[in-house]
């Protein structure tokens, strides 16, 4: 009768916790998972938040109430249940986002507000109002649900309503829109800047046309959803003035028993098509901004000379020192960052054209071809910001660095033109040049100078800057419903600034902020709005104060949608506070939900199907898996369960599997097992601007073959780690992944060893990024154990990645095409997520020389790892594959594979 081994995890123990020893301890969470984060429960919504928000999440817990009151008011539907809402400020930037999953709904809010020139920040209240019934608003509208549901429906339906799928991208952006600026009397309905951006597409009949409305490429195309669709949502309820309820019409006909079409529903709520309606609105916001533009030239218009467009955003304007070069930050797709231009206007060129006399002269072009002096580009894919001179040579600016958790923070950094960039400088010189942010006083933006607040008509919009010599002020603000500079004059007594009125010196039809005078005070710089790309322009201060002639008043048909309404906040309910807080308990804020995974290979095809949960920190995942297929299989179950309430994130998970490769349809192979066993693992990972991840692992499982030969025991300990390192310059760069794991263990009695290393190298470039990958692996020892890498077959959702150490993936190849003690690959790709690529794989045994390489080009669609490449998530969570392969080599060579793989780990 057959014995059976024993695996005696002690004999390797030492080691692994030698090695546990040696890596870096992790300190206490600050937005992280481990975090000590805390839970205020209110009557509608539980408010998760790390205790660096404590303070906002007060703010946030002490108005939700009041502003679900009026979003469901406006909404016309409550959804049943409490709504999870996450609090972080992960990127230093201003967002949120809303998930209107079924059953499970959530919210995710970031604290950093916007600035007084964003058009997400000119006009709110207060930030968490705006953001709050934005987001709120997204959750009630599109949680409306047909019908109640039945646990069936929470189990086998899509976890969508019927608004999710119905409506388009402008509806829903654009009613939460709409929906700010109803619940708050501020945001972006009152913003000037909305105003001024859909005066400057219309009268240019630069708006988007219906189908475009979605559209998130181009200048301020993302914000079209936003900023036009919330305009139409608006128009369309004047045209309705009988029905002030006529949009929650429109929501219950998408969500009634007769399954109407978005375009069906809106024929049925306003009698014409959304294309219609839409087209006339473009008609009469192009007639209001012509109007307007009339009234202005009437007045007189102040716009200065066109200096350049750009081809995206522009913001901090500063001419140098010495006057010759001009300072900006540039915001546009693959042209981010600052930008320097001479001031001095081009040379002609020294060998004219000469002209044709047959043919008339060319006009000139309407907007200056300049190219930059120099140019700083995003680095390593962090883009610039907020530049200032420090003297000609130096530009002190913003750049944004990653903790360990990978939150970003900026930071300041100095660009030496010509010479280099000092990210992290010991010493930071102070600008050459005096500027003011605005700053929140009340509902308003305001300026401040030494804590005196400055005169203006009206908000203050983006930033100013300080002449002290000349005691002037320059500044962006509100006037009559536009934006334009102004001049205020200052004096000192007794070392404060008196300040006199302001001046208006800009008059524009869609806006002048960002002012920039030159040293010598005779020219100023500011950017103007234009639907091709914003631009700077320059005017001489030598003219005139600026008057303004009598002009008619414009004759307007739809006066709120090319001039802001006033700023009026509402006073919303506000619970007086502390409110009362709990630590955060993942079991109380979890869901359910159905998993699933497939394989789809000539080694064989296999489906699971089972239930997964988790929370919304990540603290608890777990998944139960039963699993099917074809006679090759594999078929079995598994559970697992991982927390990443720890900065060490354990996983568990327990297994069964028979696969038959005995069976599948291309080169057969007398290797039927019945394994059982499970895997434990630690992970630590940092995700600074230096990411690099850790996982010790112990694996233990019964292996059976089904064929002749006794049950074994196998099992294993192990470490797993990786690193990223990246080093880019604008578009292009080059990125490296080196990844290691080491394993020990026994088979049957015999010790063995494996290890195999896999470094990728990504290089990125305008056109198609190319990646070149190569990996390779030694077994020591496992002769006796019948331990041995195998080529072909991919892993599944059933067994766990160390146990399958000595697979060489190549789901195009049936399951062991070939085995050996060593294997080399390399492996060339060009593309994204959509990938075309070559590679080749060679398994051998020592002294038997390595053999021709077994080659496969494919087209392969991949989405692995999410996270990053460094990420220990490459091992576990979620893996998509599906790709056509053409084996060049073996048994497989010259046939056409389709394959299809969906892995699924706690």
């Amino acid at each position: 009768m057959p014995t059976m081994d024993v695996f005696h995890p002690r004999r390797f123990v030492p080691p692994l916790l030698a090695a546990c020893a040696a890596l870096p301890a992790p300190g206490a969470g600050i937005q992280a998972p481990d975090a000590a984060w805390r839970t205020i429960a209110t009557a509608h919504y539980r408010i998760h938040y790390p205790p660096m928000l404590a303070g906002w999440a007060q703010d946030v817990a002490s108005r939700i109430e009041g502003i679900h009151a009026q979003v469901i008011a406006l909404v016309g539907y409550e959804h049943p249940g409490p709504i999870q809402v996450v609090l972080l400020d992960p990127v230093a930037e201003p967002n949120g986002m809303a998930v209107p999953l079924l059953p499970y709904p959530h919210v995710t809010l970031w604290a950093t507000e916007p600035r007084s020139d964003d058009f997400l920040g000119n006009a709110y209240s207060t930030w968490t109002e705006e953001l709050v019934s934005h987001e709120m608003t997204h959750i009630q509208h599109l949680t409306r649900t047909r019908r109640p549901r039945t646990a069936l429906d929470n189990l086998f339906a899509l976890p969508l309503g019927p608004l999710v799928l119905k409506c388009p991208r402008w509806v829903t952006e654009g009613y939460a829109t709409l929906a700010e600026g109803r619940i708050t009397g501020s945001g972006r309905p009152h913003s000037a800047l909305r105003a001024a951006l859909i005066r400057q597409w219309a009268r240019n009949g630069k708006l988007p046309p219906y189908g475009a409305l979605d559209a998130t490429r181009g200048f301020m195309g993302g914000s079209m959803a936003y900023q036009v669709g919330s305009a139409y949502l608006e128009w369309l309820e004047r045209q309705r003035p009988a029905q002030p309820g006529v949009l929650r019409n429109l929501w219950k006909h998408l969500a009634s028993k007769r399954n109407r079409s978005f375009d069906a529903a809106f024929l049925a709520t306003f009698g014409f098509s959304a294309a219609d309606g839409y087209q006339r609105f473009q008609a009469e916001a192009a007639h209001d901004a012509l109007e307007w533009e009339l009234r202005l030239k009437a007045q007189g218009l102040r716009e200065g000379e066109l200096f350049l467009r750009s081809a995206g955003g522009l913001r901090d304007l500063a001419v140098s020192p010495d006057g010759t070069r001009l300072l900006a930050s540039q915001e546009a797709r693959g042209q981010s960052g600052l930008w320097i231009w001479r001031l001095r206007d081009p040379a002609p060129p020294k060998r004219p054209v000469r002209p044709d006399p047959d043919a008339p002269e060319d006009a000139p072009p309407e907007s200056p071809s300049r190219k930059p002096a120099a140019m700083l580009p995003a680095l390593d894919h962090r883009v610039p910001q907020a530049g200032e001179w420090v003297n000609d040579g130096t530009v002190r600016f913003q750049l944004k660095h990653a903790d360990p958790e990978g939150t970003l923070r900026r930071r300041p950094a100095l660009w030496r033109i010509g010479k280099g960039v000092d990210r992290a400088p010991s010493t930071l010189p102070p600008p050459r040049w005096r500027t003011l942010d605005p700053l929140r006083r009340g509902a308003a933006w305001a300026l401040e100078l030494e804590g005196r607040p400055v005169p203006l008509p009206g908000q203050a919009v983006g930033r100013a800057f300080v002449d002290e010599g000349r005691g002037l002020l320059w500044a962006g603000s509100e006037v009559e419903g536009g934006v334009e500079v102004v001049k205020v004059p200052f004096v000192r007594e007794g070392g404060a600034p008196v300040f006199q009125a302001a001046q208006v010196v800009t008059r524009t039809v869609s806006g002048a902020w960002n002012p920039a005078p030159s040293p010598d005070g005779r020219t100023l710089f500011f950017t103007t709005l234009d639907a091709r790309g914003m631009e700077i322009r320059r005017l001489d201060l030598a003219l005139p104060a600026l008057s303004a002639a009598p002009a008619p008043e414009p004759r307007f048909l739809t006066t709120r949608t090319v001039l802001p309404p006033p700023v009026e906040p509402v006073t919303l309910p506000q619970v007086p506070g502390p409110l009362p807080s709990t630590p955060y308990r993942a079991a109380e804020n979890g869901w359910i939900q159905i998993a699933s995974g497939a394989t789809l290979t000539p080694s064989g095809s296999a489906w699971q199907l089972g239930l997964a949960g988790a929370d919304l920190l990540g603290r608890l995942s777990w998944q139960v898996l039963g699993g099917s297929g074809d006679d090759a299989g594999p078929r079995g179950a598994m559970a697992g369960v991982s927390s990443a309430a720890w900065a060490w994130r354990p996983a568990l998970a327990v297994f069964t599997a028979t696969a038959r490769p005995s069976r599948q349809s291309f080169a057969p192979v007398a290797a039927d097992t019945r394994r059982q066993g499970g895997e434990v693992s630690f992970t630590y990972e940092d995700r600074g601007d230096h990411p690099f991840w850790f996982s010790p692992v112990a694996a233990f499982e019964r292996v059976e073959p089904l064929d002749s030969g006794p049950a074994r025991t196998r099992g294993l300990l192990g470490l797993r780690a990786g690193m990223g390192a990246l080093k880019a310059r604008g578009p292009w760069g080059l990125a490296l992944h080196p990844q290691l794991q080491a394993f020990t263990g026994t088979t049957g009695g015999n010790r063995w060893n494996l290890v195999r290393a896999d470094l990728s190298l990504r290089l990125e470039n305008p056109a198609v990024p190319l990646v070149l990958r190569t990996s390779g692996g030694r077994v020591t020892g496992g002769g006796a154990a019948g331990e041995a890498f195998h080529l072909g077959g991919t892993s599944t959702s059933l067994v766990p990645a160390s146990l399958d150490c000595g697979q060489v993936e190549q789901p195009a190849l049936p399951s062991r095409l070939a085995t050996g003690d060593r294997f080399l690959r390399w492996r060339g790709e060009a593309g994204g997520a959509l990938h075309a690529y070559l590679e080749g794989s060679a398994l051998w045994d020592p002294g038997a020389g390595r053999p021709p390489f077994t080659r496969v080009a494919g087209l392969e669609f991949a989405l692995d790892n999410p996270l990053g490449g460094a990420s220990e998530a490459v091992l576990r969570r979620l893996r998509i594959q599906a790709g056509i392969h053409r084996p060049l080599d073996g048994v497989m060579k010259g046939r056409t594979v389709g394959t299809l793989a969906l892995v699924v780990r706690p």
